[in-house]
């Protein structure tokens, strides 16, 4: 094989909880992420060395770019001597809080491994792409998972009832991570499920929405606009990984389509796929 296409799945938080700060500076998490249908295109093909192309010209295509970061740990892992020429199509927006970089780098693994025909299992992909980025396990994996430690430890859980529909939609304002997490230190109670209980809870179809991130967003913000709109339409919302995006998620295809007329042409990314 010379050349391969893989689409590169976002993915979203159900739930989200930071439970600590370890001694190495990174924060444990607890939380159900999901794959959703809003994809990139990653086209990878044989090549002498490591070289990026993308098409939106403010993303880094050197180093800074997880999908690069992710092919120089496949080569020092497998000790091949090769490359990989990247071209990434990009659909999910950035700074969104929708894994956009990790899926990506996540795609490229994946890639590599079918066209230096590595056989690599799916753990050992996730492995590889836990030492370029917290999320890039889960988005090798894919799917609904629970994920733990600093977001390497996946444990896959059952699919979403295919009834649910989702609408993504991002603001304007941009959300830093680690100025983020710096807010969380400081946070001193908030709601917290132990794993039990959140296991026991998804076992039972029953889905308890919460983000800590959402106690660290200004009150007059576009998460906060965004959210009243939703649940105008009686649609439960929640910002996704550290944001900016807001996910709803229903049922009622009604419903959701009524916010997404409303919310569409007010922000700047708003997507929904029935």
């Amino acid at each position: 094989m010379e050349k391969t296409e893989i689409q590169a799945h976002a993915k979203i938080n159900l739930y989200l909880d930071v439970t600590g700060r370890r001694a190495d500076g990174y924060h444990d998490i607890l939380s159900i992420m999901h794959e959703i249908p809003q994809a990139d295109v990653i086209r990878c093909s044989l090549s002498d060395k490591i070289k990026i192309t993308c098409s939106q010209p403010q993303i880094p295509v050197d180093g800074r770019n997880i999908a690069y970061r992710c092919a120089v740990r496949f080569f020092e892992e497998t000790g091949i001597k090769g490359g990989v020429a990247i071209d990434i199509e990009k659909h999910i927006p950035c700074e969104a809080g929708m894994g956009g970089g990790s899926t990506d780098g996540a795609a490229v693994l994946r890639a590599l491994d079918a066209l230096y025909d590595t056989g690599l299992t799916t753990e050992k992909l996730a492995e590889i792409g836990a030492g370029a980025g917290a999320d890039i396990p889960f988005c090798v994996y894919g799917g609904t998972a629970l994920c733990e430690g600093i977001g390497e430890r996946i444990t896959p859980l059952p699919p979403l009832s295919p009834d649910y529909m989702f609408c993504m939609v991002q603001g304007a304002d941009r959300i830093s991570t680690a100025q983020a997490y710096t807010r969380i230190d400081a946070l001193k109670n908030h709601t917290r499920l132990s794993r039990d209980e959140l296991m026991r809870d998804y076992s039972a179809g029953r889905l308890y929405f919460y983000n800590i991130f959402e106690n660290c967003i200004p009150e007059n913000s576009d998460v906060n606009r965004i959210k009243e709109i939703f649940a105008k339409y009686g649609v439960k919302s929640l910002m996704t990984g550290s944001g900016s995006a807001v996910f709803g998620i229903s049922d009622d295809k009604e419903r959701l389509t009524a916010a997404y007329r409303e919310l569409y042409g007010l922000f700047p990314y708003v997507s929904f796929e029935a």
